[in-house]
């Protein structure tokens, strides 16, 4: 196959160095390729990587069904081959979910499912690097969209929208930036803004809950209204009725509705015979049937607030605190003893779940603060993200002790979920504190669990995915100001160049990454991590069109040396060969001279031609 290498590039001088873009020099020991993740056959791509003298390559960002789909043969094989050939191997685990926030919202269940799906991950990356502590990069989200969006204009940063979370349910939904004017409720009274009130992300959750437990509450008081309003209208219509059945007196009037409503509602729990009363007269048989309705109508309101109180009380009780908790204690312990089985289906508890609904609603309707039914999603994303990421390094150290893989956590391109360097950091820092409880629990020392965390939960930084900024309106001293933010717990890199625009993944050099200034930021520790070369596109739009390998444009924009020792030429000084990217092909001696006339090879071979045929067309005898 062409590729550029082989082209005449017109008299290049390896002593005279050419254009370095990155304006940063790095050793070839330092940078490495990925594989290409559309294959299973991740042995045969790490065979393929290593012909350029690669010593650091990490096996493709897999989806999970090409993952599977690696034989466990593979993996033993690959692990031969890097002992073999001295590399150092990563890994770069399928990108999955691993909040368990999905289309549907949040469920547990994808949350654990993620969990599994990463711990067989990093499980199958040790058996390739079993002894090195391998890099496993995991994405902090699969999420397309930011949680809380920001934009700049100029030198001002605007929050343009939030998502929440509903804890109760895990339905998610988007909150917009909208300006407010009605006065907000604050000490010594509001003040009336003509311009509008800032949105302010907990200002808009606390009016949601204030709003969303009012409108609950009245949900309730509505249902049970309801239910109290029949039975009442019963109690009303039998005393009524009662003038044509006994006496006129009002109090008897009343005994008697009650005793009539109580026969009734122990006939419909199978306790009484209403044939019985029905045999008194047809009047009664009327009554009988009448009561039968209300009671049934009276009793689904009934039921329907107590089930919603009971919501509402779980919902309240767990983030109460003072007094709140306290008097919600006391109304628990004072109606425990009516809540018996049946309370909510048999007619004649009917009384005792119309108490308990109402003295409920008092207790709920006086307490202090609504319950946080809603919060923000992102940290509800990076608290169930860091419990998944610490279960998984729970479980892996346990196997493998000191010899567990690195979990380094990879910030996504740059307006996707988490995808920025403070997101990053707070999910590392979570990550970590929870995997000390848990190894705390296990019996593991303090000191040691948090040693243990450090060590084996990091940052994959991606230069490219940050550089994304640009296309929200930031610069690119915001960019460089992210790497600043997140340089202490970068442990690998991912290089790869674009225009801030859109995800493409070119060699750096060919884009405006500022990756000189970037690796500054990154200090000792960035300096030290592998770095590896993603160039999606170039494979995609130029390696198979005589573009060649990226790692070598790599090696030249880097101004790599070309031995070990660092003394001596550079990659940028190797014009002997120089690049050339008009994709016609090795030009370089024959073609190149058949097209511009500047050689002999069109000479017959006798005189040092290269015309074919093997006779001498002076003699006829063949050329000796």
């Amino acid at each position: 196959m062409t590729t550029y290498e082989s082209l005449y590039g017109g008299g290049d001088n390896m002593f005279m160095p050419r254009y370095n873009p990155t304006k940063y020099q790095l050793e070839v020991s330092q940078m490495g390729m990925s594989t290409d993740p559309r294959t299973a056959n991740q042995l045969s791509e790490l065979n393929t990587k290593l012909n350029p003298g690669m010593k650091n390559i990490e096996v493709g960002a897999l989806s999970g069904e090409v993952m599977e789909s690696i034989p466990e043969q593979h993996l033993d094989e690959m692990r031969r081959l890097a002992k073999m050939t001295g590399v150092k191997p990563s890994f770069h685990a399928p990108i999955v979910e691993p909040s368990g926030v999905g289309e549907r919202g949040w469920e547990e269940a994808n949350r654990l499912g993620a969990e599994m799906q990463i711990t067989s991950a990093v499980s199958r990356a040790q058996k390739i690097d079993p002894d090195g502590n391998i890099s496993v990069t995991l994405h902090t989200s699969a999420l397309p969209q930011e949680m809380e969006a920001k934009i700049k204009k100029g030198k001002v940063e605007e929050e343009t929208g939030v998502w929440i979370v509903n804890s109760r349910n895990g339905q998610v939904n988007f909150i917009p930036a909208q300006e407010r004017f009605f006065p907000e409720e604050v000490e010594g009274g509001g003040k009336f803004e003509e311009k509008g009130i800032k949105f302010d992300y907990d200002n808009e959750l606390n009016r949601l809950n204030r709003e969303s437990w009012s409108e609950n509450l009245s949900q309730v008081n509505r249902m049970a209204n309801y239910g109290d309003e029949i039975i009442e209208r019963l109690h009303s219509q039998i005393a009524s009725a009662g003038g044509k059945l006994t006496e006129e007196n009002v109090s008897e009037k009343k005994k008697f509705a009650k005793e009539v409503i109580e026969d009734i509602s122990k006939g419909m729990a199978g306790k009484y015979d209403l044939e019985k009363l029905k045999e008194r007269g047809e009047d009664y048989k009327e009554l009988v049937e009448m009561a039968q309705r209300e009671i049934t109508h009276g009793q689904i309101y009934l039921k329907d607030a107590y089930r919603s109180l009971k919501t509402l009380f779980d919902t309240t009780y767990p983030t109460a605190s003072g007094e709140d908790r306290k008097r919600l204690a006391e109304f628990a312990n004072k109606v425990a003893p009516k809540i018996r089985p049946g309370i909510e289906s048999n007619p004649t508890e009917l009384k005792e779940l119309g108490e308990v609904v109402n003295e409920g609603l008092k207790i709920l309707g006086s307490i202090n603060q609504a319950p946080k039914i809603y919060e923000r999603l992102q940290p509800f994303m990076i608290k169930k993200s860091a419990e998944t990421f610490a279960n998984v390094a729970e479980k892996v150290y346990k196997e493998h002790g000191e010899k567990s893989p690195m979990i380094n956590i990879e910030n996504p391109p740059a307006g996707s979920a988490l995808s920025r360097a403070e997101d990053l950091r707070n999910l590392i820092e979570e990550s970590r504190a929870k995997l000390v409880e848990n190894l705390s629990k296990d019996g593991v020392g303090v000191s040691k669990a948090k040693k243990i965390a450090e060590k084996m939960i990091g940052a994959t930084w991606d230069v490219g995915h940050i550089n994304m900024l640009r296309k929200k309106g930031y610069s690119e001293k915001d960019v460089i100001k992210e790497t600043e933010i997140i340089a202490p717990y970068v442990r690998h890199v991912h290089l790869s160049d674009n225009f801030g625009l859109d995800h493409t993944e070119l060699p750096m050099g060919m884009g405006n990454v500022p990756i000189k200034e970037m690796l500054d930021k990154l200090g000792e520790k960035g300096f030290e991590a592998s770095k590896i070369v993603e160039a999606g596109n170039w494979w995609q739009y130029f390696a198979e069109k005589g573009g060649g390998n990226p790692f070598k444009p790599s090696l030249q924009n880097f101004d790599s040396p070309m031995y070990s020792s660092g003394v001596g030429a550079t990659w940028s000084q190797a014009g002997v060969v120089p690049g050339y990217y008009l994709g016609h092909g090795p030009v370089n001696p024959a073609v190149h001279h058949r097209i511009y006339n500047a050689g002999f090879e069109a000479l017959p071979t006798e005189l040092g031609g290269e015309l074919p045929g093997d006779q001498s067309r002076f003699s006829g005898a063949p050329n000796q």
